[in-house]
């Protein structure tokens, strides 16, 4: 195998076909089926799906053969999948033509594989490394081709391959009893959590028999060993074990699909193989939100016609006409209900001495390596700050705690902070949830999060630390001006940041003028009522 980096490529107007992606061993074979005419075929390319260009990843790959097939050439890459340099991501696969001294590349159309139940089961289509990393090809968005690069999991197992066999079987003999039940499911981030508006919706549910409102059967789904479980041991009855049969059943019946995250986040997270994935897709979803929409854009994957969501509730007529606007929503399906988690939120800074320091993630640092994430401005920035001797100082002089936490798409890496004062608290994810640590705090410092929104409905004061505003619009880009919109002060220096903390300590901790008149406009809502909007929209759509 021969291959080398090139990030100079240009996106093509015509598509290659899907042949054949085969492992034997170590070696995966990808065969194309590339369009005849005034197109010179060179290469087939490999790269994952970057952000912004200096991130960017691209290899060609020499082909081991391109003979012509009829109507097509056909391009036959073999690759040693030990020496490529995967790492955990989505990996784009493209055919390469040359035309006039310049590449293009063109996406892989693949077509929906239909397999016999067995062929499913017992025919594995994947390379597993020595280390526990799998690799397998899926159907991207769009239909193409791409290449998945992860670790592998007990959800990986034939023994859920022979479980979603009896969930069909039994829903199949027993399908007009469990449409019946006209069944609602809800739940978080890979059925791991249950801390954001999803838990909150079913508790509201739970405790004020919503289901009879309704007319509908609700059920709340969580993996078993979730460290939130215990939350849910009251309505255990109404609990699913992720990746039971009776979830599986459940998904196969349900009329809904409930979550504050995408519709993935369902069942199995970026699957190998699965039998129930496409009754799934097919399903209505309503989406809860998970932060107001302002701050990052999202991404495809939260556009209502990707999800299939008949309805989204919002914060404000503002945030409606965000979600209208940039994620496809009807008017009708924009409901400004307020957020189902906003109801438990409670001041409870009086009783605590506590600041909450919470950064977002960075794109570019996903699944690095611990050398990679320790050289990177992000992780320097931050022990600067949790480490900074005004910062400890004024800790001891109002005898405070600053309670640092990560964001868990990079929280692998919470062990690589260390600190030189017992008056910051390293929070590893799922510690504690994050709604109480909110909830405590007298003061937030971020610098992208949504959670920002969460602090600001509870009266609290907000300051943004932005030193790379610039590559994080580069990457993710925003619905609002950051510079003057965040409902907040900013920094984009440490010292200023500095400034700004001993500034409002000084104040003891108070929401400044400017903010505080605006709050309302922010918020349709500010009661505790948001959970009963929602079932009343649910029950005037009759979902």
């Amino acid at each position: 195998m021969k291959f080398e980096r090139n990030d100079t490529t240009s996106e093509a107007v015509v598509f290659a076909r899907y042949g054949s992606v085969s492992f034997d061993k170590y070696m995966m074979k990808i065969v194309v089926r590339c369009p005849i005419g005034k197109y010179d075929w060179k290469y087939l390319m490999i790269g994952y799906s970057y952000k912004i260009d200096s991130d960017r990843e691209d290899y060609l790959i020499q082909p081991d053969k391109i003979v012509r097939k009829g109507i097509y050439e056909e391009m036959t890459c073999t690759i040693d999948v030990r020496e490529f340099p995967f790492k955990t991501t989505h990996w784009r696969v493209r055919a390469v033509y040359e035309k006039d001294g310049q590449l293009y590349t063109a996406g892989i159309v693949m077509p929906v594989i239909r397999q016999s139940r067995f062929e499913f089961a017992f025919k594995p289509n994947h390379f597993v490394r020595e280390d526990g990393y799998i690799l397998f090809p899926y159907r991207a968005r769009g239909g193409y081709l791409g290449l998945r690069f992860r670790e592998k999991s007990d959800d990986d197992s034939l023994w859920v391959r022979l479980k979603e066999w009896i969930a069909i079987s039994r829903y199949t003999k027993k399908k007009t009893y469990y449409d019946g039940k006209k069944i609602f499911l809800i739940y978080e981030k890979r059925c791991e959590k249950a801390q954001d508006n999803g838990y909150h919706f079913f508790r509201y549910c739970m405790e004020n028999d919503m289901e009879s409102y309704l007319g509908r059967s609700i059920y709340y789904v969580i993996k078993k060993d979730s460290v939130d479980r215990k939350k849910l041991e009251k309505y255990n009855d109404h609990v699913l074990d992720y990746l039971s049969v009776k979830h599986m059943i459940y998904l196969l019946a349900c009329r809904l699909l409930i979550s504050s995250d995408s519709k993935a986040h369902a069942y199995i997270w970026q699957f190998d193989k699965s039998l129930l994935w496409s009754t799934i897709n097919r399903k209505d979803h309503i989406f809860l939100g998970h932060g107001v929409l302002a701050l990052k854009k999202l991404n495809q994957s939260f556009m209502a016609k990707n999800m299939n969501s008949v309805m989204t509730t919002v914060t404000s007529e503002m945030e409606k006409e965000l979600v209208i606007r940039e994620l496809g929503y009807k008017r009708h399906a924009a409901v400004v209900t307020g957020y189902a988690r906003f109801d438990a939120l409670v001041d409870c800074s009086d009783e605590y001495n506590e600041i909450l320091i919470m950064p977002t993630h960075r794109s570019w640092l996903f699944g690095v390596q611990r050398d990679v994430f320790t050289a990177s401005e992000y992780y320097k920035r931050y022990m600067d700050l949790i480490n900074d001797p005004r910062l400890i100082r004024l800790l001891e002089e109002k005898d405070m705690v600053a309670n640092f936490y990560l964001h868990p798409s990079i929280g692998e890496h919470v062990d690589a902070f260390t600190i030189k004062s017992d008056r910051v608290k390293i929070i590893p994810y799922g510690k504690y949830a994050l709604d109480d640590l909110m909830m405590r705090a007298k003061l937030l410092v971020t610098d992208y999060s949504s959670i920002c929104w969460d602090v600001y409905y509870m009266g609290k004061p907000i300051l943004f630390y932005q030193y790379d505003l610039q590559d994080y619009l580069d990457t993710w880009g925003s619905y609002i001006d950051l510079t003057k919109d965040s409902p907040g002060k900013r920094a984009t220096e440490h010292e200023q940041l500095m400034d700004l903390i001993e500034e409002s300590a000084a104040n003891g901790f108070q929401l400044d003028e400017e903010w505080k008149a605006k709050r309302e406009s922010h918020y349709s809502f500010l009661d505790q009522h948001n959970s009963l909007r929602i079932c009343d929209a649910l029950k005037e759509r009759n979902y």
